[in-house]
């Protein structure tokens, strides 16, 4: 424990840090009355994970990583692209007449099943021999287009539907959740990004789920960049269509909505109101329409939509995760992380270690520094205490305590993502934090922190150090899983006298993450 100290102390002094010059300064006062309870915990962040597509599901590496994730951290449902890829090719037309197959999308809903979730299906993309272009997206070539046969289309998803609820059972697949297709404002994913084609094709495939099921729970637009909501539900409204929810998605970074091979660049929004804004924004637009009660899904959000951007890897995702959860917690039902894996193929398989994948997880089960942002949520007690701190959750567990403090400081960037964070960033010595925490049963307790940020759960950095490698040893993985293995910074025996009140000084730096724990002891 003295020796972890000691590193942190380290790290700072080589960051060229006075700490003392930090400690003089007024400390940064949390509290919490373990008798002044807010109520249960928001779960909107453990709802839902992103992924790529299907198909990746038959590989064992990605099955293992959503194990983890779903282990460790709790995720309910899972979302990805192209249930109707070449991969899984349920639909082909012989002679003009469709054939349908739905062995391998059973078998890749069969995985998540068997992982602990459930699907939130995304419809798409369109089958190849029904489509109406051959124009294809990503480097597993899906196909954003209308079909060329609206009927066609209509007996398909019928079957579809059909065949879920007989092999699954009728009772699992109304807790699954349908959204019709993915970014069709956006040319590439639909044909010219046309908005009327769009809502003839929700109008479609809603009526075809619910005319199998009217209890099954379908909705959309799932539009890049929180666009088209009102106009989707005066259309659905006005054309007596089924919504049961609605879904978009928002990124922080500036300059466009799509990157599918991660060549350009892009630069963090300093905003502290970017992904807030468009939560919100969407908020006020379902409360505005009669559909007013509708439950908000954002099933795609990050630092970026690049999928080879560096921002993904380094340690300020973390409280830029935890920064943006907190400011819309009760708004929104559902924020779907983008995504669990780097095991991810729209721009190509993963070429190294670290490139900028969008996962909580590299190509090898590394876990990132955004990934403790999500472990240490789902570690927090039940029950939500008073706190005036904008930066923090303060929980209950039982007779326990757990509080999750961090720091959220934008950069100052004078160059975009890619060559910002493909360097070094040192952290800066804070105020320390001053926990206090009041109306605990006296007695014997267990204290145990936890820390990610640079230096800590930071196993990029080390990376860098190493020039970025193209190709990295056994040696250096297994060197990198244990810089991420999460260990206790502090682990010590406190007693808590009769007055019931716990007290203790925390360091703490630009863009730290501390999960504190305080635990009763058995007498």
């Amino acid at each position: 424990m003295r020796l972890r100290s000691a590193r942190l102390a380290s790290a700072l002094l080589a960051c060229g840090v006075l700490v003392a010059s930090a400690w003089a300064q007024p400390p940064r006062a949390i509290t919490a009355n373990m008798a002044d309870v807010l109520g249960p915990r928001d779960m909107a962040w453990q709802d839902c994970v992103g992924a790529d597509h299907g198909g990746l599901l038959f590989r064992e590496p990605n099955r293992q990583q959503l194990r983890l994730v779903h282990d460790e951290i709790g995720f309910k449902y899972i979302r990805f692209h192209g249930i109707f890829a070449d991969d899984t090719a349920p639909y082909r037309e012989v002679d003009g007449k469709p054939v349908y197959d739905f062995s391998k999308v059973e078998a890749v809903y069969d995985a998540v099943l068997k992982a602990g979730m459930k699907p939130m299906i995304e419809v798409s993309f369109m089958p190849r021999d029904l489509a109406s272009s051959d124009k294809t997206i990503f480097y597993w070539k899906a196909i954003g287009s209308p079909p060329k046969d609206w009927g066609k289309w209509s007996d398909f998803i019928t079957a579809f539907t059909r065949d879920l609820e007989n092999r699954f059972g009728k009772d699992e697949v109304e807790s699954w959740r349908f959204e019709v297709w993915n970014e069709p404002n956006l040319d590439g994913f639909w044909t010219g990004g046309d908005q009327p084609s769009y809502f003839k094709l929700y109008d479609t495939t809603a009526r075809a789920i619910k005319g199998v099921d009217p209890a099954l729970k379908v909705g959309g637009p799932s539009t890049a960049g929180a666009a088209w909501v009102p106009d989707f539900l005066a259309y659905a409204r006005s054309n007596g269509v089924p919504v049961d929810f609605v879904t978009t998605h928002s990124y922080g970074v500036q300059g466009g909505l799509l990157d599918e091979n991660g060549e350009g660049d892009n630069k963090l929004v300093a905003d502290p109101g970017s992904i807030v804004n468009d939560v919100m924004k969407v908020r006020r637009e379902i409360t505005a329409s009669p559909e007013r009660g509708l439950p908000l899904y954002f099933t795609e959000w990050s630092t970026s939509y690049n999928p080879r951007d560096p921002i993904h890897d380094a340690y300020l995702s973390a409280p830029f995760i935890l920064e943006k959860l907190r400011k819309v917690d009760g708004a929104v039902q559902s924020m779907s992380y983008w995504t669990y894996t780097d095991l991810f193929e729209e721009a190509g398989p993963p070429p190294t270690t670290f490139h900028g994948g969008f996962g909580l997880l590299t190509r090898e089960g590394i876990r990132k520094a955004s990934y403790f942002a999500y472990k240490y949520l789902n570690e927090l007690g039940p029950t939500v205490l008073k706190n005036a701190d904008a930066e923090s959750w303060l929980t209950r567990d039982g007779k326990n305590f757990v509080g999750l403090i961090w720091n959220y400081t934008t950069p100052v960037m004078n160059e975009s993502n890619r060559p910002y964070f493909r360097k070094l960033h040192p952290a800066t010595a804070l105020p320390p934090v001053r926990l206090v925490v009041s109306s605990l049963a006296p007695g014997a307790y267990r204290l145990t922190l936890h820390r990610t940020g640079y230096q800590a759960n930071d196993a990029y950095s080390q990376y860098i150090r190493w020039g970025l490698p193209k190709d990295t040893t056994p040696a250096q993985i297994a060197a990198l899983q244990n810089l991420a293995a999460d260990r206790p910074e502090t682990q010590v025996s406190v007693k808590v006298g009769r007055d019931g009140v716990f007290r203790r000084t925390i360091p703490i730096r630009t863009n730290d993450v501390l999960l504190v724990r305080l635990e009763k002891v058995a007498n």
